[in-house]
């Protein structure tokens, strides 16, 4: 039993009240990130029209899906927000194709990636010249894109789509890296509202595949064993 002021609280009743509470910090954490979400996309767009005044725009362009196949992290408050929205939006079906291509990028990275690594190749190179793309992407184009998380939201580049392939350059990135200065103050929101439910912001980062497959119920937390995304 547990004793709670003058009343004596069982230990059902508690489950019952932790439960509550951590369904209400969740709905909290989603509200927060889509307003964030929407405060990114006002002072990115402020931002990237001050740069079109001065004749930099991003190469960036729909069914351009180069960086779809690199490491993305988000937060798992991005991750709920995520997955409430695939689940909101999306049939059984499609929720079950996404789930397989889940367990097909989880197989890659266990498997061929440490293998591609040992061998000399770098992450990058790794990820972008043989890994699985988003388990969300289809026919090239973001199925999720209302929701995608700041690291894909805020990701542009002023350089010829070309050069975002490893094997024929580096993206340049002064575009996105204005546009993630621009939208900072927002993104920190995030950050805020992870800490006041008691929350590690930076231990609940994770890659966007190991999230939708913790929430989707692919698998209990994938991350285990990986290298954090700090290390990589």
């Amino acid at each position: 039993m547990i004793v709670v002021g003058r009343f004596t609280m069982g230990k059902g009743e508690q489950r019952r009240r932790d439960k509550a509470r951590a369904i209400a910090n969740a709905d909290e954490r989603r509200r927060v990130v889509l307003r964030v979400y929407q405060g990114c996309e006002a002072a990115g767009g402020r931002k990237l029209a001050e740069l079109a005044a001065t004749g930099v725009t991003p190469s960036c362009t729909a069914g351009c899906s180069h960086c779809c196949s690199l490491e993305v992290p988000m937060s798992r408050a991005e991750g709920e927000t995520l997955v409430a929205w695939l689940v909101e939006q999306r049939s059984a079906e499609e929720l079950d194709a996404i789930r397989a291509r889940l367990r097909g990028w989880l197989v890659w990275y266990r498997t061929e990636f440490p293998r591609l690594l040992a061998a000399g190749m770098t992450r990058v190179d790794a990820f972008f010249l043989h890994g699985p793309p988003c388990a969300l992407l289809e026919d090239s184009r973001c199925s999720a894109y209302p929701v995608r998380p700041v690291a894909c939201r805020n990701h542009y580049v002023s350089s010829p789509a070309s050069v975002c392939d490893p094997a024929v350059g580096n993206g340049e990135p002064d575009v996105m890296l204005a546009v993630a200065a621009a939208t900072y103050d927002h993104v920190a929101e995030i950050r805020r509202i992870v800490e006041q439910h008691g929350g590690n912001y930076l231990a609940s980062s994770h890659l966007v595949a190991e999230w939708l497959a913790h929430l989707l119920d692919v698998e209990l937390e994938p991350w285990r064993g990986a290298e954090r995304p700090a290390d990589r």
